[in-house]
């Protein structure tokens, strides 16, 4: 929405002529009807190596891209040496481990179901120096996120950085009772299905390169890597973030520099056009055919850190429900399977009756208020987790 706000802002200062060029652009370009395959991933030599394929998708992309599933996929050195990647997960292919040789070089090579293959060129095996630290500054728009490293032997020069997010979370309300549907009562909610505290995770969907070649020492410092927007929820209780760094090379960099102009920077009309994208992968069966991705290898750094609220003063998020509560009654029979079943009520504490002798309602809210999935989480604590 924003983009077509801003183009038709500055059309709206041209004369009725150029008005009448604006027009619905059909492009002559015809894709195939698989889509070309695309290859993400690093080879590693000192944690999982992992590969995701996929295919392109016609414009506008309203659509999720195809997944690329049952391939033959392996890493081969130049001491042949031959590492299979088995399949992980829907056109996930990895290793745990590969025992790779810093003296060697390592190309990847894929083989569809259908019988297409494709082979990448042997790449440089580049060590990754230490992530020096992650850390951030809380300033106006939030707190943002950065991250520092640096190589003495003046070696590396081209840094990719990769993350996920975790916070933990809690819903307006909390509910110490579930409706129990075949029994048609209200019982005690089990601890193993509380719905009151989640943890929400999320991973950097931009692409995150940085250069020290144009400087005289191999450093890079203060690398904006995110930034939490101000009172937002991921420091609404405690904040973690894992950042991977890895080492590319020159070739490997540039074609991360293009994608990332073809991709991020197409919002207005001063804009560079998007350019050709030419990876070190390509289709042995069909020459012509364009591949998108570029294979890298060597070691990846990676570091965690959280971040609690009471570190960052005058976070003042909160979320809160927007109706009030309402009282369920007891009766008739059909009214706690009306409004708990079919209406999303769920009931968070009781009336007693001034006696103490009986429960004279149920004091409940809608689902969202109460449930702290709606919101995109998981009540299942990672294993990282601070207790």
């Amino acid at each position: 929405m924003k983009r077509t706000i801003k183009i038709l802002l500055l059309l709206s200062g041209l004369t009725a002529p150029q008005l009448r060029c604006v027009e619905k652009y059909n492009s002559p370009y015809v894709s195939p009807l698989t889509g070309y395959l695309v290859v993400e991933g690093y080879i590693s030599g000192n944690s999982p190596t992992q590969y995701t394929l996929s295919r392109t998708i016609p414009l506008p992309g309203d659509m999720a891209a195809p997944r690329e599933t049952g391939a033959k996929v392996q890493v081969e050195g130049t001491d042949n040496s031959v590492y299979p990647l088995t399949e992980q997960s829907t056109g996930v292919y990895g290793v745990d481990t590969l025992a790779l040789n810093s003296t060697t070089q390592y190309r990847l090579r894929i083989t569809t179901t259908a019988g297409e293959q494709y082979l990448s060129s042997y790449v440089q095996y580049k060590p990754t120096p230490p992530i020096d630290s992650v850390n951030w500054v809380n300033n106006s728009a939030g707190v943002q996120l950065y991250v520092n490293t640096h190589d003495p032997a003046n070696a590396t020069r081209y840094y990719q950085w990769e993350y996920e997010e975790t916070w933990e979370y809690n819903s307006a309300e909390q509910s110490s009772f579930v409706y129990d549907t075949a029994a048609n009562i209200v019982v005690n909610r089990p601890t193993a299905n509380q719905i009151f505290t989640c943890w929400h995770l999320d991973s950097s969907a931009n692409i995150l390169i940085g250069s020290s070649a144009n400087l005289a020492q191999d450093v890079i410092y203060l690398k904006p890597l995110t930034l939490i927007p101000s009172d937002g929820q991921q420091l609404s209780k405690l904040y973690s973030i894992f950042v991977r760094q890895y080492a590319l090379t020159e070739n490997g960099y540039n074609f991360l520099l293009l994608m990332q102009s073809n991709t991020e920077s197409l919002g207005t009309i001063f804009d560079p056009e998007p350019s050709q994208l030419t990876g070190n992968i390509e289709c042995l069966t069909n020459p012509s055919e364009p591949v998108v991705g570029f294979v890298s290898a060597g070691t990846v750094q990676q570091q965690r850190i959280y971040i609690s609220r009471s570190q960052v003063p005058n976070w003042s998020y909160s979320y809160s429900c927007q109706l009030p509560d309402s009282l369920v009654p007891p009766g008739p029979p059909d009214a706690l399977k009306y409004f708990f079943d079919q209406y999303g009520y769920i009931p968070i504490y009781p009336l007693i009756a001034p006696s103490g002798t009986g429960v004279l309602g149920w004091y409940s809210n809608f689902a969202f208020c109460v449930d702290c999935r709606l919101q995109g989480g998981t009540t299942q604590q990672p294993a990282f987790w601070p207790n």
